[in-house]
């Protein structure tokens, strides 16, 4: 198929996450596993799902986080664990895949935040990046010492200067700063640490970094914000970026969109990897995949679903009813955390067009994300992926399943062969680090925080 990749793959090849859902995309999956329920919220489910991942020579896992709780999670396995301890449990049990942890710049501090990853980077030998995140909400706010959650620019203003101090305190280090010279007991190397300092109108940092580097250098940066605060912060910073497109051309022009703004920040675009989700049901036949489909979506209560959906709209759960129309004049004005094109758009014109109920959106929707989404064999998924990676609208996915181990299983026994036989995905892994995994050049300490 005609497409910018023709002729010459990416050094690496097509870029596979998965998303370690508990349990799987689809929320009531736990339903049809005959293990005891406990073990969704287990850190020997994540390191489970992470060994099938390895096993397919995923590049990397990615564990989100929400530091709230939600009324959804009674009928759900949720994130229970915070996602630096799960992945330094799953870094114990793999040898290859890198380990993207989720932590919020609206709720943490620097410092800790920079040693908590730098910690897991070297206990992983150099396999760990952090998806930062800006945290919207009252009910995170309250657990916070807040009463609410400050305005989106200024949670954006602190997230800029959050990245930049943890930047700062990464980059303090030199090289091989460890001498180890038992004749004068000298352990570092002269000027292998200086102090960082980082002075922003809402952060300051001024001390010595405890974590010395791992042999990436520093832990990669992700991101996923599609506001335009979130898109200047991506291109400045992030070395892959989530995305929520649906549509094959929407995928080419938002991809295209980024890496012109990569350039524009003074980047090379090729050392930014765009990665939008992919939701997947696979079955021997598309009908079976179909069968499957409706078996968890039967299995996920009223209540979860539209607690997930009020969720994404940013308005209580109270505010909605299966039987009544969607409150618009509250979705107005909400903070919705979508990006400016995707399937939520669509199903807020239908309702308002329409004057729809919750449940006549919620049966509208293929699988409950916003993401690429195939519901059939696993030749039908490897042309959705192959597709996209060949036309230039993704340089990989973030894979999101509906159920784990299954479908998880399937798609790396059934798919992956059929990605690598198409010459889209690698045989093995080639190198050791994350960075590597992502074709990108080892990072050279010491050159500097990129400019705000």
């Amino acid at each position: 198929m005609p497409g910018p990749r023709d002729g010459a793959l990416d050094n690496q090849g097509l870029i596979l996450n998965l998303n370690l859902l508990p349990g799987g995309t689809a929320k009531g999956s736990w339903r049809l596993d005959e293990r005891d329920p406990s073990w969704f919220v287990s850190h020997h489910h994540y390191v489970e799902a992470a060994q099938l991942a390895e096993r397919g020579k995923f590049q990397a896992v990615f564990l989100a986080d929400t530091p709230a709780w939600d009324d959804a999670y009674w009928h759900h396995p949720w994130r229970a664990l915070t996602p630096f301890i799960a992945l330094t449990a799953i870094a114990g049990r793999t040898e290859r895949i890198g380990l993207i942890g989720t932590a919020s710049t609206s709720y943490n501090d620097p410092y800790n935040l920079a040693r908590q990853v730098a910690s897991l980077d070297l206990v992983s030998d150099g396999r760990a990046a952090w998806n930062y995140v800006v945290t919207a909400g009252d009910r995170p706010a309250r657990n916070f010492s807040a009463a609410q959650a400050d305005p989106k620019d200024e949670r954006y203003a602190r997230a800029e200067e959050f990245v930049d101090a943890v930047l700062t305190l990464w980059e303090a280090w030199e090289p091989d700063p460890i001498a180890g010279d038992k004749a004068t007991g000298d352990y570092l190397r002269p000027g292998a640490i200086r102090p960082a300092a980082f002075a922003g109108a809402r952060l300051q940092v001024a001390g010595e970094p405890l974590v010395p580097p791992s042999r990436q250098g520093r832990p990669l940066l992700v991101q996923a914000g599609a506001s335009e605060r979130g898109i200047a912060l991506a291109a400045r910073t992030a070395d892959a970026v989530y995305t929520h497109q649906t549509e094959l051309d929407g995928g080419v022009t938002y991809r295209n969109l980024l890496r012109g703004r990569a350039a524009d920040a003074g980047r090379d675009p090729d050392t930014m990897k765009v990665l939008p989700g992919f939701f997947v049901v696979l079955g021997d036949t598309e009908a079976a995949a179909q069968r499957l489909h409706h078996e968890l979506t039967e299995a996920t209560p009223d209540a979860t679903r539209l607690s997930f959906f009020a969720r994404q709209l940013g308005i209580p759960v109270s505010e909605f009813h299966m039987d009544r129309p969607l409150p618009l004049h509250l979705i107005a004005d909400a903070e919705i955390s979508r990006s400016a094109a995707s399937e939520l758009d669509r199903l807020l014109d239908a309702a308002a067009r329409d004057n729809l109920t919750a449940r006549e959106v919620l049966a509208l929707r293929r699988n409950g994300t916003q993401h690429v989404s195939v519901i059939g064999t696993p030749e039908q998924a490897a042309d959705t992926i192959t597709e996209w990676y060949l036309a230039g609208a993704a340089d990989g996915f973030n894979l999101h399943v509906a159920s784990s181990p299954g479908v998880l299983a399937d798609f790396v026994d059934h798919v992956v062969p059929l990605l690598q036989a198409r010459g889209v995905f690698h045989e093995d892994y080639e190198g050791t680090t994350l960075r590597e995994h992502y074709g990108l050049a080892p990072h050279r300490l010491g050159a500097g925080v990129l400019s705000r």
